[in-house]
């Protein structure tokens, strides 16, 4: 489809042949991934919580919105088993491919490099988290707003379902209702333009909408004062000059996701295109801010799709920057900007421009296209490249953990954990809950209170392993090479297990079984 071809139905044959293909790969990927901490969070919190009121009470502090909590809460009254989160999950991302493939005013080209690409077929498909579900509303959105026949009600209830996803998902929302509120009282040739009551009307509706929407999000993210992290804003006066320069290079890495690879393992969430020098900050900075003009090339086509990118990705990469440098899995929402602002430049009519700038936007129309494709090369080398790791390697370690310690007889013996997030991780395929020392309580899901220090975990760990063992003759202590047990625990332990090597997410394990010293009670000293 060229771009000012007439929009036609996509041939269900193509459709379904690449869904089937895509839905497949992605399938096989997941049955061979192990889960990462952050999955079995989101999935134990949601399915150990009795209730809505007791997972809102759990959840104060993941700092996300509940729609994709309470999904998997009522996936849990089917099935307690990770595989149907897992499978839900991919549902998510079937119906987001086929929304690109079925709806998308793209070449078909076009559509199979982007089905394919890094944040569609791997980090927002493999690894269960909200994002998906955040990017698959996007589409839905965008869909609905440019339909023949504008779908306002329905585009508006999926951008309030999109706010409910994460942080990144409201932030997209916010963008999306700004571009849409622009292109309805301000559109293009074709669409009625609403009279001045209306747009006083509809403003107002909107605006306050939008506040009670934000509100209620608000809410849900809003961490409780012992909180370790509260969300302050980082200090202008505290950056440096590498830190600026930095903050347009976010761009170029949710552009070009390729990671490392060091000694034959896949480095996941470690950019290749991380400036660690200063001439290589300098290179990656213009390469940015090329790809930047690139992307208002590509937008310019229609002045909703402009103000989207504009604002989506300048609200981004200043958030990233300033509040929140977050990791791979928020970056991916500035590849979804680019990806949306495309979606909106070709999804109508050209809008006209002044004079001057309507020479300029027809003379870039053949190369809008080429722009698109080019950038969606890349990011399905990233996934070839992860999704191989993770096939070939271990993502993580969390479930064969588990399994060497129902290999040893100790399914039932008391587990104590060093490091919250991999203990989580191991409860989580235990189905049983691990002991956190400085709690002092037994959960399958982690409580993010306030921070601690390593002197303070250690002295917590020791006195919890020394009270238990008073009272049992085995006691399991999870914890990692790089944060391991206090001296006073190791010598009374034995080492069962330590991850081999460095699995894709870094996180490794190490497993101790502590024993009362022989007695009447435990006569073999456990």
């Amino acid at each position: 489809m060229t771009p000012d071809a007439p929009r036609t139905e996509e041939s269900p044959r193509f459709v379904w042949t690449v869904l089937a293909i895509y839905t497949a790969f992605v399938s096989i990927v997941s049955a061979f991934h192990e889960p990462w901490k952050d999955e079995t969070q989101t999935w134990r919190l949601a399915i150990d919580s009795d209730g809505l009121r007791a997972l809102a009470h759990n959840a104060r502090y993941e700092g996300h919105p509940l729609l994709f909590h309470v999904m998997l809460q009522a996936l849990g009254h089917v099935s307690r088993s990770w595989w149907a989160a897992a499978t839900l999950h991919v549902i998510i991302a079937a119906i987001g491919a086929w929304l690109v493939l079925r709806y998308a005013p793209f070449t078909r080209v076009q559509k199979v490099l982007l089905v394919f690409g890094y944040w569609m077929a791997y980090e927002y498909a493999v690894v269960v988290r909200p994002y998906g579900l955040g990017l698959m509303l996007a589409y839905a959105a965008c869909i609905a707003w440019t339909a023949q026949r504008r779908r306002t009600g329905w585009a508006a209830l999926l951008l309030v379902l999109l706010a409910n996803t994460t942080a990144m998902g409201t932030l997209l929302a916010m963008t999306l209702a700004f571009g849409f509120a622009v292109d309805w009282g301000w559109p293009d040739e074709g669409r009625p333009r609403p009279s001045r009551r209306a747009l006083l009307g509809g403003g107002f509706a909107a605006l306050v909408a939008t506040i009670v929407v934000l509100y209620a999000v608000s809410v849900q993210m809003k961490p409780p004062a012992d909180a370790a992290y509260q969300g302050q804003p980082r200090a202008a006066a505290g950056l440096s000059k590498w830190d600026l320069a930095q903050i347009p290079t976010t761009e170029l890495r949710a552009l070009v996701p390729v990671v490392r690879v060091s000694s034959g393992v896949v480095q996941w969430h470690r950019w290749y295109l991380l400036p660690e020098s200063s001439p290589a900050l300098a290179a990656l900075l213009l390469a940015s801010l090329a790809a930047l003009a690139l992307g208002c090339i590509m937008a310019s086509r229609r002045r909703v799709a402009l103000v989207v990118f504009v604002a989506g990705t300048t609200g981004y990469l200043l958030f990233f920057g300033f509040v929140f440098p977050g990791a791979g899995h928020h970056h991916g929402y500035i590849f979804a900007v680019w990806i949306l602002s495309a979606w909106l430049a070709w999804g109508e009519p050209a809008s006209r421009w002044l004079p001057a700038l309507q020479r300029m936007s027809e003379h870039f129309e053949r190369e809008r296209s080429r722009i698109l494709t080019l950038s969606l090369v890349l990011p399905v080398l990233a996934t070839v490249e992860v999704a191989a790791g993770d096939l070939a390697g271990t993502f993580a370690d969390a479930r064969h953990v588990a399994d060497v310690i129902r290999s040893h007889g100790l399914a039932d013996v008391t587990v104590v954990t060093a490091a919250r997030s991999e203990g989580q991780a191991v409860a989580a395929f235990l189905d049983r809950p691990v002991l956190y020392p400085l709690e002092g309580k037994r959960r399958t899901f982690v409580v993010w209170g306030g921070p601690s220090t390593s002197r303070k975990m250690m002295r917590a760990v020791d006195s919890t392993v020394t009270q238990l063992l008073t009272r049992e003759c085995e006691v399991v202590v999870l914890s990692s090479p790089a944060r391991d047990v206090p001296r006073s625990v190791a010598i009374r332990s034995k080492a069962l297990y330590t991850t081999p090597g460095v699995p894709m997410s870094d996180d490794r394990y190490r497993v101790w079984l502590a024993k009362a010293p022989p007695s009447p009670r435990c006569p073999t000293g456990g």
